[in-house]
């Protein structure tokens, strides 16, 4: 992720380069004014009069500068967030399958919401802050350095006694952060998980206890974010503390050399002016500081969360299925787990073969299509397809070649059209083809704007029979010469199941293994094997 953001770093320097004019612009202007005013002093009017026309075409120029330097940093903040997330939900998607389908999603979740938020204003925002600061810091040395060279000695003081202080303060605040992002995780997690379950606690009338729980959820995260914020606020104090006492000193050496005669009166001014544009900076700076160290853990902690623990080397392409998929002597079970869930598993899928896939919950049918959809390695044994090992082949071109037709059916908030094709070009007679194939014609035809009509979160318009014949038309439309179905039919009318499998067994090229407890004797003589799962094939 910081590799990521260091190729934005051009459009960083474009907005610091903006930045730096205009700050250089104001104290050129701050220069000539107490000029100026020197020479309005000195009674020198008409010397006075021709800087006039110069300083307000100076300062007419802060406007459009001004203008210049919102748009310019807005830039750079909106090209750093969209390369970041872009970053981050790329390889959330080059997750392995089964790596993330045991992992709780909620860490996604909060780090795509609230550690993204984080670092907006943390380390984007916070970093180009900083680097404003530290110009408008050395414009107002520059200002002090025309009244008085010496006052860039107390500086340079000043600067190493603030990064001192940040750093020393870093620590418990990197830490603090820390402890609130992993409660974000947690939080996140609860939330999904409620809300996942409404009916349940309405069923159940358990709404006291997830009120309670959410409260008091709720008021750790905001402890300890008080926490955070009531620490920053000692350290704010402390270093506001110190350069406020720093800033008086320099006034008083300042008024005393007025006094003396060493300096102006226009003099005194530039140096209020320039120890102005001297302490926001260094509180700016102290302020953000602690915010862009503790970024650093956020990153590892965001980071942590995309890696894949398989981490083997796939070499193999596979444009095309030819002839078959063998599975020799494969055993399977979870990581972590010492129960074996399949074992001693030997067969053979020949190309264009329809296999149906029967046995006891539990017996281990959808681990079985887990492995014949690369979502899982063999524990031991091996899957081989036209010759090559499947742990070889790359998923990218493998899953080209299967349609799945999956237990939980997804629908995305869109057109009818868009659900079937997936975003892809196909031509109406395709279209209509699977349409026909998955008993929708009726559906389609009945809906307000046809194909174009929108399905909204997830099919909540729609019946749960019309959304798992939307996935087995999604899945016919793809073509896949390989068709992979857990439990296809469950949401069906028996009739119109029976139909449906009867058109994708009579598909000529295109193999079928079927995953069902849903047995019709009529269509069982179509299959070319009933391959029976408990924990073995038999």
């Amino acid at each position: 992720m910081v590799k990521k953001y260091i190729k934005i770093f051009p459009y960083l320097f474009l907005a610091l380069i903006v930045t730096g004019i205009n700050a250089f612009l104001d104290g050129l202007v701050n220069i000539r004014i107490m000029k100026m005013l020197d020479l309005a002093i000195d009674g020198k009017m008409d010397n006075m009069k021709q800087m006039i026309p110069q300083i307000l075409i100076m300062a007419a120029l802060l406007v459009p500068m001004g203008i210049l330097v919102g748009m310019a940093s807005n830039f750079y903040k909106r090209k750093a967030n969209v390369a970041l997330k872009r970053y981050y939900m790329k390889r959330v998607f080059a997750k392995n399958i089964a790596e993330f389908q045991k992992e709780n999603n909620a860490k996604y979740l909060s780090s795509m919401t609230n550690d993204f938020n984080t670092l907006e204003m943390n380390m984007i925002t916070g970093i180009y802050s900083i680097f404003e600061s530290v110009m408008t810091f050395i414009v107002g040395i520059w200002l002090l350095s025309t009244v008085d060279a010496r006052m860039l000695i107390l500086a340079i003081i000043l600067i190493a006694i603030n990064l001192t202080i940040s750093v020393l303060t870093s620590k418990p605040t990197k830490k603090a952060n820390k402890e609130r992002s992993d409660m974000f995780d947690g939080y996140t997690s609860y939330i999904k998980e409620i809300l996942s379950a409404f009916h349940i606690v309405k069923n159940y009338n358990l709404q006291k206890r997830v009120r309670d729980d959410y409260y008091k959820k709720s008021e750790d995260i905001q402890q300890k974010g008080f926490f955070i914020e009531k620490m920053l606020s000692y350290i704010i104090s402390l270093e506001h503390l110190f350069m406020g006492a720093s800033m008086f000193g320099v006034i008083l050496i300042v008024g005393y050399l007025a006094i003396i005669g060493r300096v102006s009166t226009g003099g005194l001014l530039l140096a209020v002016t320039g120890i102005q544009k001297m302490t926001w900076p260094l509180f700016n700076i102290g302020e953000n500081l602690p915010k862009i160290f503790t970024s650093g853990d956020l990153i590892r902690k965001m980071e942590k969360t995309l890696e894949n623990s398989d981490t083997y080397v796939e070499t193999v392409d596979l444009p095309e299925f030819k002839e078959e998929i063998e599975f020799s002597d494969v055993d399977f079970s979870y990581e972590d787990s010492e129960q074996i869930i399949l074992s001693d598993i030997n067969l053979k899928v020949k190309k264009n073969g329809k296999y149906l896939v029967v046995g006891p919950s539990g017996g281990g049918k959808s681990t079985l299509l887990k492995l014949f959809r690369k979502y899982f390695n063999p524990s031991s044994g091996t899957i081989t397809i036209d010759g090559h090992n499947l742990k070889d082949v790359k998923r990218d071109h493998y899953y080209k070649l299967i349609g799945n037709i999956e237990q939980q059916v997804f629908i995305f908030e869109d057109t009818v059209r868009n659900n079937l094709t997936l975003y892809k070009d196909y031509t109406d007679e395709e279209v209509w083809e699977a349409i026909k194939a998955s008993g929708l014609t009726e559906f389609v035809n009945q809906l307000p704007n046809g194909l174009d009509t929108i399905i909204y979160d997830n099919g909540k318009n729609i019946s749960g029979g019309e959304r798992s014949r939307l996935v087995i038309a999604r899945a016919l439309l793809s073509k896949a010469g390989i068709l992979l179905m857990d439990e296809a039919f469950a949401s069906l009318d028996m009739e119109r199941a029976r139909e449906i499998e009867k058109t994708i067994l009579n598909l000529k090229d295109m193999t079928v293994i079927n995953v069902s407890h849903i047995i019709f004797n009529d269509t069982k003589e179509l299959y070319d094997r009933v391959l029976t799962v408990k924990k073995s094939i038999l």
